[in-house]
């Protein structure tokens, strides 16, 4: 199989909806001009959906609506995944650690470090630390590149194939977020 490029959207939308996930096409980001949702400090800019706009389960739908809007940012619902959002610096420490028992999926931006678990599963990491945002059900969404800002450094499939990674227990993160090795981590598939 070829390497997925989800710097390409349409790529990146056949790749997510390979994953069975819900998409919407966000807003845009425009160089010197900021975020098309017209908020002149938009703390995301480019990389946040539409109000009320539409969810895709279609690669093709979200092709197209891609195309009508060129450079626009592409949405995840958290529907088939928890998004735990950490502080950048907290997310970088952990990843080292989780990487020693599971290949996490993680999206990296300037800010943050957005981990991967299993659906329903984030709200037990939260204990395990303050600045912890968890995203979950199908009213959260998480701006997945090629989106402004963002990019993969660990995808939600194995490299150079189609085979969804396993997703960690929000608990088995939540302890290694703590520093603590105790536990055996359990997933499934994306």
């Amino acid at each position: 199989m070829e390497l997925i490029n989800t710097r390409r959207p349409e790529d990146a939308a056949t790749a997510y909806s390979a994953l069975s996930w819900t998409l919407s096409v966000g807003h845009r980001h425009r160089p010197r001009q900021g975020c098309t949702c017209g908020d002149p400090s938009c703390p995301a800019p480019g990389a946040h959906p539409r109000p009320k706009g539409p969810v895709f389960s279609d690669p093709e739908l979200v092709i197209s609506a891609l195309e009508e809007s060129p450079g626009a940012g592409l949405i995840a619902w958290t529907t088939r995944f928890d998004a735990l959002l950490l502080p950048r610096t907290i997310g970088m420490a952990a990843m080292v650690v989780l990487e020693k028992v599971a290949q996490v999926p993680c999206i990296v931006t300037v800010e943050s470090v957005i981990l991967l678990v299993l659906p329903a599963t984030g709200r037990y990491a939260s204990a395990s630390c303050d600045d912890l945002e968890v995203r979950s059900g199908p009213g959260d969404w998480i701006a997945v590149p090629p989106s402004h800002g963002t990019r993969w450094d660990t995808p939600p499939w194995v490299p150079q194939t189609n085979t969804p990674a396993v997703l960690l227990h929000g608990a088995d993160v939540g302890r290694r977020l703590e520093g603590s090795s105790s536990g055996s981590a359990t997933g499934r598939a994306v």
